[in-house]
């Protein structure tokens, strides 16, 4: 098993206009079988840090690195997760 370190960025504009990646969190994992369940841990664990249903409230992207070195991300769509708490409707209401 390998240790993982997945860090969580949103994309943000400079005052000069040029987008740039801001570090929200890193989250290690000391454990994992593999990149897949290493990137739901740590998604979990952002989850919970920051109160939020879904990661992606507080970050646009997140990069992994496994035993000091980057990794690619397995596809964030392949396995869909079930909603923590489905009676909740987010976004706009009409």
């Amino acid at each position: 098993m390998a240790s993982y370190k997945v860090s969580f960025f949103k994309n943000l504009l400079s005052s000069d206009g040029h987008q740039f990646k801001c570090l929200q969190r890193a989250v290690d994992i000391r454990r994992a079988k593999s990149v897949g369940r290493a990137v739901q841990a740590a998604e979990r664990r952002f989850e919970r840090f920051h109160r939020v249903p879904d990661w992606k409230l507080h970050a646009d992207t997140l990069e992994v690195e496994a035993d000091g070195k980057k990794v690619e991300c397995p596809s964030l769509q392949a396995e869909p997760r079930r909603a923590k708490y489905p009676n909740i409707v987010y976004g706009m209401h009409r």
